[in-house]
Formats: C-alpha cells, sequence, structure tokens
C-alpha cells in the first residue's frame, strides 16, 4: 500500500498532466529509480527524479531507452 508522503513525493516530481505508470529499481545494485510516466499519447521517463525524456510512443519502447541509458552511465548513476 502506497503511503500519503510516497503519492506526494511522486506527485511534486512528475510535471502537470502527466500520470505515473510505472516504478521500478534497476542496474547492477538495483539502486536506480526508474519512473515511467504518460501524458497523451506519448511516455516520458525519469530516472533517479531526473527527466531523461518524454517522447517515446509505447511503454516498451521507454523502458528500451532507460536500460540503456543506464548501461551508458554504468557506474556514475549507482552511487
Amino acid at each position: 500500500m502506497h503511503t500519503f508522503t510516497d503519492i506526494r513525493e511522486k506527485a511534486q516530481l512528475i510535471g502537470s498532466g502527466e500520470k505515473p505508470l510505472k516504478t521500478y529499481k534497476t542496474g547492477k545494485k538495483k539502486n536506480v529509480d526508474v519512473l515511467i510516466t504518460q501524458k497523451g499519447k506519448k511516455f516520458g521517463v525519469y530516472i533517479n527524479k531526473e527527466k531523461l525524456d518524454d517522447r517515446f510512443k509505447s511503454v516498451k519502447d521507454a523502458e528500451k531507452e532507460a536500460e540503456q541509458f543506464i548501461k551508458l552511465m554504468g557506474e556514475e548513476l549507482e552511487q
């Protein structure tokens, strides 16, 4: 169950009109937070509370790009 602070934190994180679809942890040590949002027909990705992009056509495309970005950045994100 989500607590009030979890919901409030997510609401402050994302932009207006965006709704959170999926959150998960990834990386070698599972310490990189990924949030996928939707606004209209476009999907966005937030990695560690920083917006990566919001131009993806599907959730699957957004997940792929998040994984590629994390793989590229590697150790720098996991600190």
